[in-house]
């Protein structure tokens, strides 16, 4: 089912791939105030740890700083699982990628910049590489089997990207999965979906 999509802040959504234009330029810092840098580029061919950009649906495409949020309806049992985390860059493009592959439907999820990371639920303070720090949390999703064993190894990456500087798992309690990615700076970001089984939830952060 498509989900709602509620922004806070600068506008987001999803491009789609017919029209496509440039990603921001590298390097290139965003602001809440800044407007929206456009429609998202064509998706890259796949590679190792990436995805193709979706050709539709909830939250994909349109460049943000401001905090964003999409929602999901989504029946449960069974809870949506996190099942790994993967990254890349593309230079070449503009940006950096991360990549989150979900065992079932794809849960509702919001993205916001904070100023300091903090554990779910300890609420102690992260260590992130990076100085600016991104924060992707799903609902309802969980990152760990129902006997208990966490699905994310490792649950903490150092990135030698050009923006992205790396991720840790902060929080799995409750049916709330928090991943904190730390980057060079504050820049615009783009979210995106792809449904199936594995589905997949990508961010991409200006490089």
């Amino acid at each position: 089912m498509l989900g709602a999509l509620v922004l806070t802040g600068c506008s987001g959504g999803d491009g789609g791939t017919n029209s496509p234009s440039p990603a921001p330029p590298a390097g290139s810092t965003a602001s809440p105030s800044s407007g929206d840098p456009g429609p998202a580029p064509a998706p890259p061919a796949p590679t190792d740890g990436t995805v193709p950009a979706p050709p539709g649906g909830s939250g994909g495409g349109a460049w943000t700083s401001g905090p964003l949020t999409v929602v999901h309806d989504v029946a449960v049992p069974p809870v949506p699982q996190l099942l790994r985390i993967r990254s890349a860059a593309h230079p070449d493009e503009g940006y950096d990628r991360i990549v989150f592959d979900i065992d079932g439907a794809l849960p509702g999820y919001t993205v916001r910049y904070v100023d300091e990371v903090r554990q779910d639920p300890s609420d102690l303070p992260v260590n992130v590489p990076g100085r600016r720090y991104l924060v992707i949390t799903f609902t309802p999703a969980q990152a760990h089997t129902d006997a208990g064993q966490s699905l994310i190894s490792p649950q903490r990456r150092t990135l030698d990207y050009p923006m992205m500087r790396g991720y840790v798992l902060v929080g799995d309690f409750e049916g709330y999965v928090s991943v904190a990615i730390g980057l060079d700076d504050v820049v615009g970001f783009r979210v995106g979906e792809l449904p199936g089984q594995p589905g997949r939830i990508y961010l991409d952060v200006a490089a």
